[in-house]
């Protein structure tokens, strides 16, 4: 191996140590605690490193960020299955449960991301990663849309904004998420996680169905 290639070796094993060393930061301190100290200290590196390889801490969240985001984007498509011939509305359901999945399978990035979206993230980061970030956002939310459109085309739906509908769908899920998330919350309701997450699915679905009903 040459000197060059050693370099650029040493350079990247040192870039994903950091990497990792904040996504355990991440994991016990949290969003708003975690420091570029606190990450240097992880790494066994000095804060000047870590600022060799990442502008600011924002800058370096957002690539875990964009970490979750494609994670996400792989069940979302996994689940809606473009060589398949299937209804809109299973479609809808399977996007809806693959979701469930990443909650479940990924509670890291899935914490993550919705801290990331409670906190002041676009005033934080450089205009190029805020719109990579946006772009894999959309990513995901697409193959909701793709569903409500095809629905659409068959005549099984009715709506006049297709992304609309979609945001719907996908804040729904959400706020059963989160709600379900606290013990206390959990026995206001009075039924379990998927009882609730299959009722929000189905309200939606047969919310958008109802609309071409006579």
């Amino acid at each position: 191996m040459t000197t060059r290639a050693r370099r650029a070796r040493e350079k990247e094993e040192r870039r994903q140590s950091i990497l990792r060393a904040a996504r355990e930061a991440l994991v016990e301190e949290g969003f708003y605690r975690i420091t570029m100290d606190g990450i240097a200290e992880r790494a066994e590196v000095s804060k000047g490193t870590v600022y060799l390889y990442f502008e600011s801490k924002e800058n370096l969240l957002a690539l875990l960020l964009l970490e979750g985001l494609e994670a996400l984007c792989g069940y979302l498509e996994e689940a809606y299955a473009l060589d398949r011939s299937l209804s809109a509305d299973e479609r809808l359901r399977r996007l809806g449960w693959a979701y469930l999945q990443f909650f479940r399978r990924e509670p890291f990035y899935f914490r993550f991301l919705m801290a990331v979206d409670r906190g002041r993230f676009r005033e934080t980061v450089t205009p190029q990663v805020y719109q990579d970030v946006l772009e894999a956002s959309l990513e995901g939310v697409n193959w909701v849309i793709r569903a409500v459109e095809q629905g659409v085309r068959d005549g099984l739906f009715a709506c006049c904004d297709a992304r609309q509908a979609a945001a719907t769908f996908w804040a729904m899920l959400n706020g059963v998420l989160d709600l379900m998330s606290h013990p206390l919350r959990q026995d206001l309701v009075g039924v379990s996680l998927e009882v609730l997450y299959r009722t929000a699915m189905d309200t939606v679905i047969d919310g958008l169905r109802r609309a071409v009903e006579p």
